[in-house]
């Protein structure tokens, strides 16, 4: 089959397109015949060796979608012909966290697609049926491809892990990227007030249109004092850090008593300060908020398929293409999310 792999750390001129074996699978795995992959700033910091887990050579990928191409011998729920999309990870199943409902924290399956084991840039991806839905013919393979990562992510962290109600104020920032424009939409789904901040001015009607209330164009990410204008002094109820370090102290700063700032992103991936005495004093909540479970991404399906969350697709390349990808999105070419179509 086709592949494009990272065979080295560093620059886009590591990513090679190449004729690789096609996967063989195991009793309990599904081989699924790529359509689509979203490409997300994750395998933006996984070429470059930000994360430590991630391997080589790999084939990159974390957001899939495809149709079942073979099922192995023991596998009931799923049959070719099925169209599917994926959670980020395969899972073990039986650990701790796949039991009581957080799966998305599992270490002892095989791990993260495009870090420990092969992910989506490639014509053909083995999966275990654990890791997989259903879409419906409604849905397109690039809309599908996004599911779990741009609108799942945004899903879990706003849904189960900072438990937005009716009337809060949201915070969002890198509101104009693949997740940002996603994660707008969630929190007005989950009844917030939502302010999205930017620091790019092209995107700033793409925000608009995703429903945001107000829109605060921040070039220095210094946006402490625009926030507590627009909430009468009080400050935000949720932050959702999705830039991280340059964008972290104003999104601290700006929250109001027991306030949360949820992190679901993390593009600059230096660390950050924290003064104990400003979470002391206002009871701050700092939460992480990692992926998503099957049963959320089964929900985001159903909202998109309702047209409750649009899926916001803003290039479509071929396979081939994996490398210019890369540069768009490096670039800050793309409003949305950009999808090797395969």
């Amino acid at each position: 089959m086709k592949a494009v792999r990272l065979k080295g750390f560093g620059g886009i001129e590591n990513l090679k397109l190449e004729e690789v074996e096609t996967p063989k699978i195991s009793f309990d795995e599904v081989l699924v015949r790529v359509k689509a992959c979203g490409v997300c700033y994750h395998d933006l910091l996984n070429r470059s060796g930000k994360i430590p887990r991630t391997r080589l050579p790999i084939i990159l990928g974390h957001e899939i979608a495809g149709e079942v191409a073979e099922v192995g011998s023991h596998v009931k729920d799923f049959s070719p012909g099925d169209r599917v999309t994926t959670i980020q990870r395969v899972l073990c199943g039986s650990c701790t966290y796949c039991r009581t409902g957080r799966e998305s924290l599992c270490r002892e399956g095989p791990g993260f697609f495009g870090e420990e084991i092969d992910g989506g840039y490639a014509e053909y991806i083995k999966i275990k049926t654990s890791s997989l839905c259903k879409i419906p013919n409604e849905i397109s393979f690039e809309e599908a491809s996004i599911l779990a990562c741009a609108i799942g992510t945004s899903l879990h962290a706003f849904k189960t892990r900072a438990k937005i109600s009716l009337g809060d104020q949201v915070v969002i920032t890198g509101a104009g990227g693949g997740v940002g424009l996603h994660a707008v939409q969630v929190a007005k789904l989950c009844g917030g007030r939502v302010l999205a901040i930017t620091s790019s001015k092209e995107k700033i009607d793409k925000i608009w249109e995703a429903g945001a209330d107000e829109v605060i164009y921040s070039p220095d990410l210094q946006f402490t004092k625009e926030v507590k204008a627009l909430t009468n002094g009080r400050g935000a109820d949720v932050v959702a850090e999705i830039v991280g370090s340059a964008s972290f102290e104003s999104s601290l700063r700006c929250l109001a008593p027991s306030g949360k700032l949820v992190f679901l992103g993390n593009v600059i991936t230096a660390p950050v300060l924290v003064n104990p005495g400003l979470v002391i004093l206002k009871e701050i909540e700092l939460i992480g908020s990692y992926a998503v479970t099957r049963e959320e991404l089964a929900e985001v399906i159903d909202l998109v398929k309702q047209r409750k969350i649009r899926s916001i697709v803003s290039h479509i390349l071929p396979l081939e293409k994996a490398p210019e990808a890369h540069q768009l999105l490096q670039d800050r070419k793309t409003v949305g999310r950009l999808v090797l179509s395969i």
